[in-house]
Order: C-alpha cells, then sequence, then structure tokens
C-alpha cells in the first residue's frame, strides 16, 4: 500500500490510494455477490426440501446469519479460524462472511420466488416424468429472474456497502483508505465525501447493469408462464 500525502489537497493528493481501495472493493465484491446468491439459492432449495435434515440445516442456518450482527460474524470468523489452524487473507475471509451473510438474504428472495410460481407447472412436470432436477432445471429456474433481480439489485447494493466493515478486520477497502487518510492528513470530512461519491458511483453502476439484465431477461421469462 502506497504512502499518504499530507501535502495540498486531502483527496486529490491521494488519488492513487483511494484507486486502490476502490479496486479492493469492487472486487470483493464481485466475488462475494455471486457466492452469496449461489449458496443463497441452495440454501433455498434446503428449505423447500422433503428432507427433513437439509430443511432443519436450512432453518438453522438462517436464523444465525440473520439475527446475528455482521460486524461480530466477521470478527469471529477473523480472529477464530486461526485458533484451529486455518489462516487466511483479510480480504478472503471478508469474502467469505460477506457471502454466508448475504446468502442468508438471497435465500429467502429465491424461496419467495419458487414459491410465487404457479403450482400447475412443477406439478405438470412431475405427472410427465420429469425428475426434481429436471424440473428445477427446465420450468423454475428459467422462470426465477422477474422475480428475483429487483430484490436481488438491492442485497446486492446492501453487500457493497457492508465492505466497509471489513476495514475492522485490516482489510485495505475504500472505507479504510478514507480513515487512513483522516488520521494523516488531519482533513475529516473531504476523505468522507469522496470515499460515499465512490460507493455512490459503485451501487449506482451495479444497480444500472442489473436493471439493464432485468429488461433482458424479463420479455423472454414472461413467455414461459403459463397463461
Amino acid at each position: 500500500m502506497d504512502t499518504v500525502s499530507v501535502t495540498g489537497n486531502a483527496v486529490l493528493s491521494n488519488l492513487g490510494l483511494f484507486g486502490e481501495g476502490l479496486k479492493i472493493t469492487v472486487l470483493i465484491s464481485l466475488c462475494a455477490i455471486p457466492l452469496a446468491i449461489t449458496l443463497g439459492t441452495m440454501i433455498a432449495l434446503f428449505r423447500l426440501s422433503n428432507i427433513l435434515v437439509l430443511r432443519y440445516f436450512s432453518i438453522v442456518y438462517l436464523e444465525i446469519f440473520r439475527n446475528i450482527p455482521f460486524t461480530i460474524q466477521v470478527f469471529l470468523l477473523y480472529y477464530l479460524l486461526p485458533f484451529y489452524d486455518v489462516r487466511l487473507p483479510s480480504y478472503v475471509v471478508g469474502i467469505f462472511g460477506l457471502s454466508l451473510y448475504t446468502s442468508a438474504y438471497f435465500s429467502e428472495i429465491v424461496r419467495s420466488a419458487i414459491i410465487a410460481l404457479p403450482a400447475g407447472q412443477i406439478e405438470a412436470a412431475r405427472a410427465g416424468g420429469m425428475s426434481s432436477f429436471q424440473t428445477l432445471r427446465h420450468i423454475v429456474f428459467p422462470q426465477l429472474p422477474p422475480y428475483v433481480i429487483p430484490p436481488f439489485i438491492n442485497q446486492s447494493a446492501s453487500l457493497v456497502k457492508d465492505t466497509a466493515i471489513l476495514s475492522t478486520i485490516t482489510v485495505h477497502e475504500l472505507t479504510m483508505v478514507a480513515q487512513r487518510v483522516q488520521n494523516e492528513t488531519y482533513s475529516f470530512t473531504e476523505p468522507l465525501i469522496f470515499a460515499a461519491f465512490l460507493y455512490l458511483c459503485v451501487n449506482g453502476t451495479l444497480i444500472s447493469l442489473m436493471s439493464l439484465a432485468k429488461k433482458h431477461l424479463q420479455p423472454k421469462n414472461l413467455s414461459l408462464q403459463s397463461p
């Protein structure tokens, strides 16, 4: 990590540092979001399963990760894993922590979307001899995007904002860079305002891209629904 410059404007003199922090924030978000969606989909399927062990596991999982503050979760991951000889870089712990925490919310989004689908389609697929996997692949999953993308957008934006908490476990993301510039330049408002602007840009870009995906997918998937 480059050193902080204390000459001139606190932001302009440290654009390189902010660029590094922005890059780490974006990379962590790009890794955590697909992991959280994948894990959340699995937990949703467990919750809807007829296998009691999977269903109870999903319930316990959701209760833990929805009801414990993320700050505590990521602290436990970061400080407890070394006791079990598992030593990971702080940014890797951050990615896993964000994925586990956010997957609980993605899970409920996916589960609600599956429940919202017309039950007759699934029953017809089963009656036609489709296996559970084939039903999910050919009937359920193709119809989910119009239902899940809008809440996925909001939850993904929340995940990007939650990356700021990773500064507490020494991840050099955007918020930690802003705090470092604050401490070493004694300029307390400019770094935070600039960091807030960069978060706004990241989330604005993310929301725009996912909204475009929604517009692209919705007509195709709506045609799959029964009248």
